[in-house]
């Protein structure tokens, strides 16, 4: 049987950074009080904003199906504890406008950043997330011998996100088609908008409900158990494993930061990541299966 062929990377990845960017990811790696390195994943501020987000869409999810599944033993329960279904409808449109802030908020850090500080973030798609999802897939059918190494997001981070923004829109444009029946009748036809604009809403909710359950949740808690969304850490090993470009590029640009001249170029080198991933496999007792061939080397110039 032939042996897979190895995939090719991009040799050395540039960037410039700045003072600040040296200085943030010094900050982000940290050490312990028993010694473990670990990095700083996730911000206070993103892990509020997750956790708001996470308990809307669940108030929002179970009072919106109960009154979809109103004679159903679950809906008919939900609607019980609430108090009758005109309360439940209540709650539905507070936890929408708590929902609608939030989004709102989510909008104004992007425009922040962007336009103030010129960061446009790491969740953008790009061309390299179609090559990574191709990369993957042949390595899981064993055509090539590496995975693909990622940056601060997958491929599949930045699609699930990308599908949320999608459903908030849908969800929040037809639930105000809702709310508001008399005043969009005035403009558009009676006939048909409300009926669409409710089985969109009710569909979009059951498929977003789907996705979290059988998607996200399967992926980040029952496979990988990764909880730096709620505690903001992950481990070095951790970090090698899912995001070995960004636990490059932090190293690298903390490294720098002694510099005296910004902006500064950093190198990051494809082949240096895969040769570090040897090296921990290496000395977790697997020598027999991969030999490293050259030591880490940094390139900061």
């Amino acid at each position: 049987m032939p042996k897979p062929k190895t995939e090719k990377s991009p040799t050395v990845i540039k960037q410039n950074i700045f003072y600040r960017d040296a200085a943030e990811a010094a900050k982000r790696l940290r050490v312990s009080s028993i010694g473990i390195r670990y990095v700083i994943r996730f911000s206070l501020g993103q892990r509020i904003e997750h956790i708001a987000l996470l308990l809307s869409f669940t108030v929002l999810a179970l009072t919106g199906l109960a009154q979809s599944y109103y004679d159903s033993l679950p809906g008919g329960l939900i609607l019980a504890l609430l108090g009758g279904i005109d309360t439940s409808r209540q709650v539905h449109h507070v936890a929408s406008f708590f929902l609608g802030i939030q989004s709102l908020y989510h909008i104004a850090i992007f425009v922040d950043g962007a336009f103030v500080h010129r960061r446009f973030g790491k969740m953008l798609p790009a061309w390299r997330d179609v090559t990574d999802a191709v990369h993957l897939m042949k390595f899981n059918v064993g055509l090539v011998s590496r995975r693909p190494i990622f940056d601060r997001f997958n491929f599949e981070q930045k699609a699930e996100y990308w599908a949320l923004v999608l459903g908030i829109f849908i969800m929040g444009l037809t639930g105000i088609m809702q709310m508001f029946p008399a005043q969009l009748t005035l403009i558009l036809p009676a006939g048909w908008v409300i009926p669409v604009s409710r089985t969109l809403h009710f569909w979009q909710a059951v498929l977003m409900v789907l996705a979290v359950l059988t998607w996200h949740f399967y992926h980040t808690v029952l496979k990988k158990l990764n909880l730096s969304i709620f505690n903001g850490k992950m481990t070095i090993e951790q970090m090698k494993e899912e995001h070995p470009l960004e636990l490059a590029y932090l190293e690298q640009a903390s490294a720098a930061i002694e510099n005296k001249r910004w902006p500064l170029e950093i190198e990051i080198r494809a082949e240096n990541i895969y040769d570090a991933e040897s090296i921990t496999r290496i000395e977790n007792g697997n020598a027999d299966e991969v030999v490293s061939k050259n030591h880490i080397e940094g390139s900061v110039e």
